[in-house]
């Protein structure tokens, strides 16, 4: 092997390094992975996934009831059909109205994300850890740009066997130390996750959520403080006693008249990591994170490879020089 070669071969591997941190941008995309999932930790969890699945689930029974039983008994008590109370409320408290016939596509759309999400919370995990659980993504392009800066210097300024050393110990970390934390896992699972995520990951889906949340706003408003005062008033009960009666008769819109408030706060949470993650899903999800790590594990092997045999040329030529002698 030639003097110069094993130099250049160092100096090679150093430029790919700081090429891997400079093309796909990572050190713009590491920062926006790091805070799209710091947003999304709270949420991506199986427990608050279920929480949320049960929310709509009562909800959808709330609808069901409201329409099915809670209208058409109190019609019967008012003297009144089931339409022609429907109509008054269509007339008099149409959030409610809206809100009632909005809950099915709601409630449908909402189980599509949190279906996603749940298939999803596996991948989350790891990627969630890159590199660790407890170090940032955003530290690896200056890895990657000071260990490409090292091999540059190393590959142009050591003596040859400093330069060996150099190449087999820098390569041996960079295959023992992804490999170590799992990274082409991880990263599998991320690039997974983003390509998953994307269908529900839009500003059109966000708008949709956030107006879908205002519609259920206003119904929870509009029923406790309007209708069930009015209906109250009509039939000569107090507010109280009436709720008594929903209570017995349909307990699950009753139910939902005191969990919608904490309901839609989680709701809007989720929403909120949607809105405020966004832009940085759109900036980072044509990102690959499998290549990058693979690059790394093949340009250790590489230096390792060189190092190995500019080693055994440095050993066989000192034999030779020795046996002359």
């Amino acid at each position: 092997m030639k003097k110069w070669a094993l130099g250049i071969a160092v100096a090679l591997a150093g430029a790919t390094l700081i090429a891997l941190a400079v093309i796909p941008g990572l050190f713009s995309v590491a920062p926006k992975f790091s805070d799209m999932t710091t947003n999304f930790k709270p949420e991506m969890t199986a427990s608050t996934v279920a929480e949320l699945r049960a929310d709509l689930s009562s909800l959808t029974a709330a609808q069901n009831q409201f329409t099915t039983q809670a209208v058409p008994a109190l019609a019967t008590e008012l003297g009144m059909t089931p339409a022609q109370l429907s109509a008054t409320i269509q007339a008099q408290f149409p959030a409610t109205a809206t809100g009632m016939a909005a809950v099915p596509a709601l409630t449908a759309k909402f189980n599509q994300v949190l279906t996603i999400m749940d298939n999803q919370l596996g991948n989350f995990r790891q990627a969630d850890s890159i590199p660790t659980a407890s170090i940032s993504p955003t530290v690896i392009p200056w890895v990657l740009l000071v260990l490409g800066l090292v091999l540059i210097a190393g590959g142009a300024f050591l003596r040859r066997w400093w330069r060996v050393g150099l190449a087999i110990v820098v390569g041996a970390l960079m295959i023992v130390t992804p490999l170590a934390l799992s990274l082409p896992g991880k990263a599998s699972a991320a690039d997974t996750m983003n390509v998953q995520m994307k269908p529900v990951f839009t500003a059109q889906t966000v708008a949709s959520a956030k107006a879908s949340l205002a519609t259920m706003d206003a119904m929870g408003v509009e029923l406790q403080a309007k209708l069930i005062p009015a209906l109250s008033e009509m039939l000569k009960l107090q507010p109280a006693q009436l709720e008594a009666v929903l209570a017995a008769n349909s307990p699950a819109l009753a139910g939902a008249l005191t969990t919608l408030p904490a309901s839609m706060t989680q709701f809007s949470a989720l929403v909120t990591a949607f809105a405020e993650s966004l832009t940085d899903y759109n900036d980072i999800n044509t990102t690959q994170f499998v290549p990058i790590i693979d690059t790394i594990l093949a340009t250790g092997g590489f230096l390792v490879l060189v190092g190995l045999l500019s080693a055994a040329d440095l050993t066989r030529r000192r034999q030779t020089s020795g046996a002359i002698a």
